[in-house]
């Protein structure tokens, strides 16, 4: 479908800066804890908030909505050429297989 209005240029610009400031930050916030604890908060805390992101673009809570009336079990939320990789939808093939929990 062909677009309606243009794209908002210095708007898709700051769009891409924030996705690579949160990629690069979210790993740092990650990997930077020397105690294990700490890690596993931080991964929490990151799954957490960035699966609400996922779950928000990706359209997933609306079409449980619909399909199932309720937010759990979606069978395939993710549209043609993109692998459900444990509730992120990608465009490659899952690392660990597509058979890891599905995070709701």
């Amino acid at each position: 479908m062909p677009r309606q209005f243009p794209i908002d240029v210095p708007q898709y610009v700051q769009l891409r800066t924030m996705l690579d400031s949160v990629m690069a930050g979210a790993l740092r916030f990650y990997l930077d804890p020397v105690e294990f604890d700490r890690q596993k908060e931080n991964y929490k805390f990151l799954e957490t908030h960035l699966m609400a992101i996922s779950n928000r673009v990706w359209h997933r809570e609306q079409k449980a909505k619909v399909k199932l009336g309720k937010k759990h079990s979606i069978d395939d939320p993710c549209p043609d050429g993109y692998y459900n990789c444990g509730g992120c939808c990608v465009p490659y093939e899952c690392v660990f297989g597509g058979d890891i929990p599905d995070h709701k």
